[in-house]
Order: C-alpha cells, then structure tokens, then sequence
C-alpha cells in the first residue's frame, strides 16, 4: 500500500515544523509527513522548547519549499496560517481538492520573550488538536 504523502506548509515553518512533529507521535502506518515554508525558513528555539514540554523533538529535517511537483505528490497539503496577520498562499486549483487550512495565529508576533513562550504554547496545544482531529480522517 502506498503511504500517502502530508505536507504541513506555514509562512515561516514554525507551525509547520510542530505540526509534523505532532504528526510522527500519530498511530499512523500508511503516511509520511513533511514540513515546509512558503516564505521564510525561520524557525525557533521557542518551538523545540514548547515540544520538549511534550518529551519531543522538532523535525531533524530541513523545510521543504513548496514545488509544483512536491504538491502535485502530496495527498494532502496543511496550510497554516494566522487569518489576522497573513495572507494564505494561493495553489492552483487543480489542487484545491487536497488543500486544508488551519487558521492558527503566529506565536512570532509577540515582541515580549515571556508573553512570546506562551504564545508558543498555546500555538503548540491548538497544532496538537488539529494534528489529532485530522488523525481520523487519514485512518
């Protein structure tokens, strides 16, 4: 059986990068997850620390940027982003059969390092909820 391919895609790879750590943890044999930016490939010390409350890790892999042939692969493709600040990305719509939006704010916005970390956990808890709704449709 073919894995199906899952691309978490954010505008800085933060939120993508937890999501597909989240997604490694799901009880799911037949998929491979990746992570990815459309933008920048910025990530955190904040985002390994909010994982490691978790006992996890953050992907050890590079963001993939997305190519045409990456999403024309993907089973399914994640977007996140956070409605008030960004823009999504636009796809062709060829694809928009496999396209999800999650509408999860950016935890890079808080300018303040303690009112930041939480916002990261919070990020972390909402990316943990959405990983694990999504679990039952990819069963």
């Amino acid at each position: 059986m073919k894995k199906k391919l899952i691309y978490f895609l954010s505008q800085r790879h933060i939120r993508s990068s937890m999501a597909e750590a989240w997604a490694s943890k799901l009880a799911i044999s037949n998929a491979q997850f990746i992570s990815g930016s459309w933008c920048h490939t910025q990530t955190s010390p904040f985002v390994a620390d909010a994982l490691l409350e978790y006992a996890m890790e953050p992907p050890a892999t590079m963001p993939v940027t997305p190519s045409q042939k990456l999403l024309n692969e993907a089973d399914l493709i994640v977007t996140i982003y956070d409605s008030a600040t960004e823009l999504a990305p636009g796809f062709p719509e060829e694809l928009s059969d496999k396209i999800v939006y999650w509408d999860i704010k950016d935890p890079e916005l808080s300018p303040d390092a303690p009112v930041k970390w939480a916002y990261y956990q919070e990020v972390c808890d909402s990316i943990a909820a959405s990983v694990k709704g999504l679990e039952k449709s990819l069963l």
